[in-house]
């Protein structure tokens, strides 16, 4: 059926048993669309009879719908017009992974990151108040944002109001990593309220029996219903806050869905549902195992293998190598926001459980608790995505820096990411920290010089941070004393000082430039801050052309740095910049990001050799 569903309207008429079939036949699609492409399968899967109740009690796209995060959209994609596009998901000029805008007016905005859907959703309520309209807003929020303190400020805020607004609680008990935290127990026990749902059921099953009556009973006794659940559920959370709480309800049991979002819409309040899946359902592999096809690469559906050999993640070795330290210094200890497995970390949590510490999705406080157990006398490795990092800036500054607490932030997921797409990319970091007084930043090139900073962090007394993307090649044993460059190669002609995985490219680069004629230096500035005043005066005494290479943005850069100290030096050497440009770059793989960004050794070698003068270079970019 799925190839005849061109919009939401297809599926209202529908059967019970139309609607089985169809969210069968929209699970297979899932499972091979994202065992070919990657992406995130456990979610979706998990969110396939919501998605379609979503889209039959609500008249989307005049009713708005904001998905947290977005990662679980993809059954919405296929019902608003996009399934026959599915194929494409996550490639290049293809569909996102999240919802966007420009993609389809279904989409309410551009998401990626979690926790905002119910702050986003009450301005889109309170705009609709103001412009006297009468449609309805719906936040989809998972279970795992809600360990996120943003969800409790918009509750907070809507909970003062008589705004009408609908939160859908998806509860599947995970997020990235399993859930942690107080409200997740809270959950638990209300999810596990057998004796309620025995009730509710029963009730139900009396009323059919009055063909006549029943509706209306039905509804007359609603409130008598919601008296008698507080005898069995504490819900008394959300009844302080002034916020309507429903449920919970069988998130897989479309009709029951349907009848209670209708009856949401009659409240003139902000109204919770409660709604339990099963994250993975229908494929065996990811019900068992949901954190493991949360987000994935390419695999095989048959039996859930990768397809290819998947290299070693960087954060894994770091988490090896602070597991093995940590045997000799008990100060050592690990923080994450939900993102142990993402980061590698689970080989800390596995060797010292009591040491490690997820705090769900909440990088503000992970940070601040970071800075917390600095203060306490401890050695705290923070290990976040550069994307997510963004969310601590202030407490990164204030709490970490302001106390010069010796907080290393280990940065997974750095410069340009892939698939994910504009809300993932890990270009901001770099120009964010630099910022920072106190801060030492380092850009391993390799798996040598990760292991290297690290044992250089042991040591500092001060805030660190270690930048590396998802995976780094083997190198040969490093050894460099902090805030020390590496000159890896002589030229005549221009200098490329290059960091972390941009050191391969200036290498590769050089390497074409000497074959057409070009002498080029290559620099390793695996140290951003300090810069390695020292080679930088050798640099600049040369007089030759610098060019600046780093996977981040320009503006207030690695780049930008080394033009301004040449600068107030009054040294009169000609900075070129190889940055990420000013916008944010779209999915697609790294490589294909690379070239996008002119970011290639092609590319580089082609700019360098147009700014020299020299013809070979005119042109290669054909």
């Amino acid at each position: 059926m799925l190839k005849d569903i061109h919009s939401p309207s297809d599926i209202r008429g529908l059967s019970t048993d139309e609607l089985k079939g169809l969210a069968g036949e929209i699970r297979r699609e899932l499972i091979d669309v994202v065992s070919e492409n990657g992406g995130h399968l456990a979610s979706n899967m998990g969110a396939v009879e919501l998605t379609l109740a979503l889209h039959i009690a609500f008249d989307a796209p005049k009713d708005k719908i904001v998905f947290d995060v977005g990662h679980q959209a993809y059954v919405h994609k296929m019902l608003t017009g996009r399934a026959q596009a599915m194929r494409t998901l996550r490639r290049k000029d293809g569909l996102s992974g999240f919802p966007r805008r420009d993609e389809s007016e279904y989409d309410v905005n551009d998401a990626g990151h979690a926790s905002d859907a119910i702050s986003l959703a009450l301005g889109l309520a309170r705009a609709r108040d103001l412009a006297g309209q009468e449609h309805c807003v719906v936040a989809v929020v998972g279970d795992g944002a809600l360990t996120g303190g943003m969800c409790y400020e918009a509750l907070n805020d809507a909970g003062q109001s008589r705004t009408k607004l609908i939160v859908i609680l998806n509860d599947n008990e995970m997020s990235i990593s399993p859930n942690v935290g107080a409200m997740h127990m809270h959950l638990t026990r209300m999810r596990q309220s057998t004796a309620y749902r025995s009730f509710k059921q029963g009730l139900r099953r009396a009323l059919a029996r009055l063909p006549r009556l029943g509706e209306k009973l039905e509804r007359a006794l609603e409130r008598v219903r919601d008296a008698v659940k507080l005898l069995f559920i504490n819900d008394m959370f959300f009844d302080a806050l002034n916020i309507e709480y429903l449920g919970p309800i069988d998130g897989h049991d479309v009709e029951e869905m349907v009848r209670v979002f209708r009856r949401a819409k009659e409240y003139d309040k902000p109204v919770v549902i409660h709604v339990v899946t099963r994250k993975g359902l229908g494929y065996t592999l990811a019900e068992n195992r949901p954190e493991r096809f949360h987000g994935v690469a390419p695999f095989y559906a048959d039996s859930g293998k990768a397809r290819g050999a998947a290299a070693r993640s960087a954060g894994s070795l770091a988490a090896q190598a602070l597991a093995e330290r940590a045997k000799t210094d008990s100060r050592i200890v690990c923080v994450s926001a939900a993102m142990l497995s993402g980061t590698g970390m689970e080989v800390f949590q596995q060797a010292f459980p009591d040491r490690c510490f997820d705090v769900g999705i909440a990088e503000e406080h992970a940070v601040t608790l970071s800075a917390g157990l600095a203060l306490g006398g401890m050695k705290p490795y923070a290990a976040i995505y550069s994307t997510f990092l963004q969310r601590g800036y202030d407490q990164a500054m204030m709490d970490v820096c302001l106390n010069r607490a010796p907080v290393t932030f280990l940065i997974d997921r750095a410069g340009l990411t892939g698939e994910d797409g504009e809300t993932h990319q890990g270009v901001f970091d770099l120009a964010m920290l630099r910022t920072m007084p106190g801060m030492t930043i380092g850009c391993p090139v390799d798996n040598a010089e990760l292991r290297r900073m690290l044992e250089l962090s042991f040591e500092l007394n001060a805030p660190m941070a270690i930048r590396y993307p998802k995976a780094l090649p083997d190198g040969a044993d490093a050894s460099f004393a902090l805030g020390e460059w590496t000159l890896e190669r002589e030229g005549a002609d221009v200098c490329l000082l290059a960091c972390g995985r941009m050191v391969r490219v200036a290498r590769a680069a050089a390497a074409r430039l000497e074959a057409a004629g070009v002498s080029a230096a290559v620099v390793n500035a695996r140290f951003v801050k300090p810069m390695d005043e020292k080679a930088l005066t050798v640099v600049a005494e040369k007089g030759l052309p610098v060019v600046a290479l780093e996977d981040g943005v320009r503006a207030g850069g690695f780049g930008e740095g080394v033009a301004a100290w040449l600068s107030a030096r009054g040294y009169a050497a000609p900075v070129e910049y190889v940055t990420v440009p000013d916008r944010f770059i779209p999915q697609g793989t790294v490589d294909e990001q690379m070239k996008m960004c002119e970011m290639d050794e092609e590319s580089v070698a082609a700019r360098v050799g147009r700014a020299l003068g020299r013809e070979p270079y005119a042109d290669t970019r054909r």
